[in-house]
Parts: structure tokens; C-alpha cells; sequence
């Protein structure tokens, strides 16, 4: 569910499956995209988990899908990567408190700023527990062809994210120390404001954004 903001969206979506008489019940994932949005998405997964018959739908287990591209266009890439990790780790305690299965569903690829990365790297750098799940991910329509478009390419991917699962489970990361958390804090916060105050507050930010991307581009 796109631009998830508070329980109701979701719940709505299970209620639309219920009036249309869905012989199968379709799983329903929030996706957290804006800044905000994901420093509470822990909030509204708590309150789903706290509603009983929620929980009897779900029947053990919750996706959730992280944002990437779009929380990076609201705060910036180092704020919304900090924001995206610290969403996950609050997700999973969350999740494993009421005894709930968590998986991650990545919606990143492409450019750095939509979630890019080497797929390997990318996995290890979230938090520890995260892939307990296992993975869910989606691959950009423009990157489908590098990374899927030939057998061979395929295996190598795949192998890529299998690799890197197994070695998150059986050595996952340390877990960030409190200092470094509060150096992210406080870089996620300034890189956050300077980003705003160009894109939202600069009134020649847009005519230069204008003239400066090529004719067809967008």
C-alpha cells in the first residue's frame, strides 16, 4: 500500500478484499516512504498486531515494504538511509515481541538515490535480524535487464542475494554502538536540514533543475 501513513490504510485494504468476496485472502504490505513515515512505521505495525482478528488474517506473519526513493526525494539519501535502518530495527523488535514473522520487502535499485547498491553490500549493511524472514525485493524496471536479462546473469544474481542471506543469518553485523548512532543522529538531522532548505526553500532550485536536465529526460 503506497505512502502508508496510519493503520486504516491498511486495514481498508483488507475490508475492500472482504466486501469483494476474495476467495483467497491477499496478503496486504504497508509501504513506509516519506521521512516521516517511516519513523513511525513501527507505531502503526503495533497497532495492527494489537487489533485480534488482524492478527488471525495475517496468521503469523507481516511484510512490510520500505521506501527508498521517495524518502530520499522528501529528506535527502543520508536521512532517509539512517531513517530506513532504524525503521527496520524497530520493525523487528516489534515484530518478534508479538511472536509475528517478519519480512522486509525492498523496493530500491536503479540509482543511488532510489536504493542502488551492489545487491551483496546492500543486504549486509542492514540491520542484524532483518533477513530472519528471509527477502523480498523488487528490481527497477531499468536494471531488469543487467540483472536478469540473460540465464546466466540470473543464476549470478540470485546467487548474489543467497549468498548474502545465509551470511547475515549465520554472521550477522554488530550492532550499531550508541556514539555511532548519535554521529548518525546528528548528521541525518544536518544533512536533512541543508537538503530541505535547498530543494523546498531555494526559489531558483526548480528553474535550475529545469534547465539543467536534457529534453525528454524526465
Amino acid at each position: 500500500i503506497s505512502m502508508a501513513r496510519q493503520p486504516s490504510d491498511v486495514l481498508a485494504v483488507h475490508l475492500l478484499q472482504k466486501e469483494a468476496g476474495c476467495a483467497v485472502h491477499l496478503p496486504v504490505a504497508p509501504l513506509f516512504e516519506t521521512l516521516d513515515d517511516l519513523n513511525r512505521a513501527d507505531e502503526v505495525v503495533r497497532a495492527l498486531l494489537n487489533i485480534g482478528w488482524y492478527r488471525g488474517f495475517i496468521q503469523g506473519r507481516q511484510m512490510v515494504m520500505i521506501g527508498y526513493s521517495d524518502s530520499a526525494k522528501d529528506a535527502g539519501v543520508m536521512a532517509a538511509s539512517w531513517a530506513q535502518y532504524r525503521a527496520q530495527e524497530a520493525l523487528i523488535k516489534t515484530c518478534e515481541e508479538a511472536g509475528i514473522e517478519l519480512t522486509l520487502f525492498h523496493g530500491r535499485g536503479g540509482t543511488i538515490g532510489r536504493g542502488g547498491a551492489p545487491a551483496h553490500a546492500a543486504l549486509l549493511s542492514q540491520p542484524p535480524g532483518s533477513l530472519k524472514g528471509g527477502l523480498r525485493v523488487t528490481e527497477q524496471g531499468e536494471m531488469i535487464r543487467f540483472k536478469l536479462g540473460l540465464p546466466e546473469v540470473a543464476v549470478n544474481s540470485l546467487s548474489l542475494y543467497t549468498s548474502a542471506i545465509l551470511q547475515a543469518n549465520l554472521l550477522p553485523p554488530p550492532e550499531p554502538k550508541q556514539n555511532w548512532r548519535d554521529t548518525m543522529d546528528v548528521l541525518s538531522d544536518e544533512s536533512c536540514r541543508v537538503y530541505r532548505s535547498i530543494v523546498r526553500e531555494q526559489p531558483d532550485f526548480v528553474p535550475y533543475f529545469r534547465a539543467a536536465t536534457p529534453k525528454g529526460a524526465g
